[in-house]
């Protein structure tokens, strides 16, 4: 899971990926133009369960890699649009993060999150808006060419113009803006997002509470947003700290965890991820899978020549087999179940595929 980090100047994005990172400093990155980049490892109990009780040689967990985006303005304007190197970063990422800046800053002066958050929209909008005439004006004279078949594309994309005219973002679009036929087109308005209210230490919970609900209720008619907040000076602090020590300070704070583990969990919602886990004495691993995909697909995940070959999949939910005590008494006790093809997998699922190449 690729998850970008945009945000205006000055909105603190660095020092949140350092919180959400472990600590990881941005100037690793290869150039000034490339995003900061690192890989976090997501904590799971269940997989350190498994790993244990199969003695496997490796554990090996779902990764998160967070990207620290820079060229996001706020100044978006006709004819200037987010660049082709800005958009070749955001185009991939299954997601969002945007930093709102809530706390004061002795260049930019007082926070004005929400102005923040309505500039951080409208270029996005316009870079949005851009691909979408460009992309009309070409299947314009496609059609005069006689290239009916475009008529469907072309009532859709029109729709998107017109709520991108009328300064909407498309994550209020119908859902025909979200089919495959324009995922190629990187609608950065259409990325699911996590507003991240990122405050300052001078600001009261009730006050970090209060924004993040008024940024709820100026972003409810969008689908596949959620809101956040946190202390990113602080958090960067914690994140660098052995667990031990991160565990006392957080405790001292009042908090029951750090924001690397709140913001992930948030992320995996946002997306619908859940986790499903593959074991043998080898190596036990953990793979996201979106919710409600079939055991076909969660086999593709695995290997494509699982899928190709898959005949059936040996299943057992993960409280049942902690129970159980080891496959054998869960397949005695009659707690693995045969599925097919088209099986829901649920979070927490331990399954073996069978399968014939």
């Amino acid at each position: 899971m690729e998850v970008g980090i945009i945000g205006l100047p000055g909105s603190g994005k660095s020092t949140v990926f350092r919180a959400l990172t472990g600590g990881v400093e941005t100037s690793e990155r290869k150039s000034q133009h490339e995003p900061g980049l690192a890989a976090v490892k997501v904590d799971d109990e269940r997989l350190d369960f498994l790993a244990a009780h199969h003695k496997a040689k490796k554990a090996t967990p779902v990764e998160v890699e967070y990207l620290d985006i820079g060229g996001i303005t706020g100044e978006g304007k006709p004819g200037r649009e987010i660049g082709e190197r800005v958009l070749a970063h955001i185009r991939n990422v299954d997601a969002l993060i945007q930093p709102v800046r809530f706390f004061d800053s002795p260049t930019l002066g007082r926070a004005e999150p929400l102005e923040d958050l309505a500039a951080v929209e409208e270029e996005m909008i316009l870079s949005d808006l851009a691909i979408v005439e460009k992309r009309i004006e070409r299947i314009a004279r496609d059609m005069k060419k006689g290239r009916k078949e475009l008529a469907e594309e072309l009532a859709v994309l029109e729709q998107a113009r017109s709520l991108l005219a009328d300064g909407k973002p498309l994550r209020i679009a119908p859902e025909s803006v979200e089919s495959e036929m324009f995922r190629g087109f990187a609608f950065l308005s259409l990325k699911p997002t996590l507003f991240l209210v990122n405050a300052g230490e001078n600001k009261t919970t009730e006050q970090v509470l209060g924004l993040a609900e008024e940024i709820r209720h100026r972003t409810r008619e969008q689908k596949r947003v959620a809101v956040d907040w946190l202390y990113a000076d602080t958090e960067a602090e914690i994140a660098r700290l052995d667990a031990a020590d991160a565990a006392e300070f957080l405790k001292d704070l009042g908090l029951e965890e750090g924001a690397k583990n709140r913001i992930i969990k948030r992320s995996f919602e946002l997306l619908r991820l859940i986790v499903f886990f593959t074991v043998s004495e080898k190596e036990v691993r953990a793979w996201p899978l979106r919710k409600g995909e079939s055991a076909h697909a969660a086999a593709g995940t695995v290997h494509s020549d699982i899928q190709r070959g898959f005949i059936r999949a040996e299943v057992i939910p993960f409280d049942e087999f902690k129970a159980a005590g080891s496959i054998a008494a869960a397949k005695k006790a009659g707690k693995v179940r045969l599925e097919g093809k088209e099986y829901p997998v649920n979070d927490g699922d331990v399954i073996q595929f069978l399968f014939n190449v």
